[in-house]
């Protein structure tokens, strides 16, 4: 028969308060607003060169995002990978520089 010591009552509460205060301290760090703080993902809002994707070529350039997203789309249909980013000319249509030649065509016809 198992003996209950008085050290187990006193153990428990003790390691779950601490287990509650890593927990809180663990969120105040990965949630924090300090620069560099924090895991979670920042957007940043504001437009970008149209050179600064890397490998990624322009395809093309349209005013509003939802005909970036119809072109994309588009492309997809077609199995080439694209996608869209704002930049200062306005939502430009990106693809790898393999897929340059039949994303062009392919946005040439109507």
């Amino acid at each position: 028969m198992d003996l209950v010591f008085a050290e187990n009552y006193f153990l428990f509460p003790v390691v779950a308060l601490a287990l509650a205060g890593v927990t809180v301290l663990l969120c105040r760090w990965a949630f924090s607003k300090a620069k560099g703080g924090s895991l979670v993902r920042r957007v940043d809002r504001n437009p970008a060169e149209r050179d600064a994707f890397g490998l990624l070529v322009d395809i093309r350039t349209v005013p509003s995002y939802n005909e970036a997203r119809v072109l994309v789309s588009r492309l997809k249909t077609f199995g080439i990978k694209g996608t869209a980013a704002h930049t200062k000319d306005g939502w430009t249509v990106y693809v790898w520089p393999q897929d340059e030649a039949a994303a062009r065509g392919l946005l040439e016809t109507p």
